[in-house]
């Protein structure tokens, strides 16, 4: 039987990098349980007819990817001055779908406020946090640690845009400490402008997710972010994207020689994500087990020593003072 330790036990030895998968958010909320955005949408009966038709034409489920290339002909066509037709037809009822959908299935900042404290206190602890989910628990997070611990949570945006040096700012200012946090597969917050320029969406004196609805229903932006498909289709999507590029490219080989894993499950379509993982520097590996899985396990055991991870150890999802978890 494998050994699942507690988090306390095991915490001296892990400060390097957080990785986060869909269990992290599962944690925060059920509505995060689909497989992806399209499953939501189809059990919330957002997809109509008409919507699943642009979808088939593409043969993709990805809202990003039919919202993005539905855009850019739009776009096209305003330019050439070609009158409004199917495609801004389809555009509409895409973008609906996915903000009907997001509403339906995120959390509210005021149900998730209760979580928050021990999230950050949690991330607090690394020097690097990666998240794979599209939601905003972790911007939350940073957001709500402001009052208590300063700039802490640094995004590496400056004035909406990623930085060409985001490595120095894991220097601390304007707080004791830094914790740098990034989205491999895009996040709600970020967005793509009609010069298909990509930064990063502000809320001031507003809730964050409020603001990213009213920026897609106004038109303004389109979503970044990557949330179905299989490993290849997730990259192919990442290569349309400078910042994701980056932060695959640049951010996770350099993720430390200690990384913790909460709530991913290290599924075949996210192999991308454990081959830039092989190129970093990561020795060991902490992975969070949800009850007593010995299958997931082994895989994950498997999995990391193929990428050259020499010890591997697990730590209870549930145990104190990990994730949402507060110490008593």
């Amino acid at each position: 039987m494998t050994k699942i330790h507690q988090w306390e036990e095991i915490k001296e030895h892990f400060t390097d990098g957080l990785l986060l998968g869909n269990g992290a958010s599962m944690a925060i909320h059920r509505g995060f349980g689909y497989a992806g955005l399209f499953e939501a949408a189809q059990d919330h009966d957002f997809i109509t007819p008409e919507v699943a038709g642009v979808f088939n034409a593409f043969g993709v489920n990805d809202f990003e990817l039919v919202l993005r290339r539905l855009w850019q002909a739009k776009v096209v066509n305003e330019t050439l001055g070609i009158a409004a037709g199917r495609v801004e037809e389809a555009y509409e009822q895409v973008r609906t779908a996915l903000i009907e959908t997001v509403r339906e299935v995120h959390i509210s900042h005021e149900d998730a406020a209760v979580h928050l404290k021990p999230i950050y206190t949690f991330m607090q602890g690394f020097k690097t946090v990666v998240s794979l989910n599209y939601d905003l628990i972790v911007y939350w997070a940073a957001m709500y640690s402001r009052d208590a611990i300063g700039n802490w949570f640094k995004d590496c945006f400056t004035s909406g845009t990623f930085a060409d040096n985001w490595e120095r700012m894991g220097d601390a200012y304007g707080a004791a400490g830094a914790t740098l946090f990034f989205y491999p597969h895009g996040n709600l917050a970020l967005a793509r402008t009609m010069d298909d320029e990509e930064g990063k969406l502000t809320a001031r004196g507003q809730d964050l997710l409020t603001r990213v609805l009213e920026v897609w229903e106004s038109g303004q932006a389109v979503p970044l972010f990557v949330c179905e498909g299989t490993s290849d289709h997730k990259v192919k999507s990442i290569k349309s994207s400078s910042y994701l590029q980056r932060v695959n490219r640049e951010v996770l080989p350099k993720i430390g020689s200690s990384l913790v894993i909460y709530g991913w499950g290290i599924a075949e379509q996210e192999q991308h994500i454990v081959n830039s993982l092989r190129k970093s520097s990561c020795k060991k590996v902490a992975v969070s087990v949800y009850g007593d899985n010995e299958v997931y396990m082994r895989h994950a055991e498997q999995t990391l020593h193929d990428i050259g991870v020499a010890e591997v150890v697990f730590f209870d999802s549930a145990s104190p003072g990990c994730w949402n978890n507060p110490v008593p």
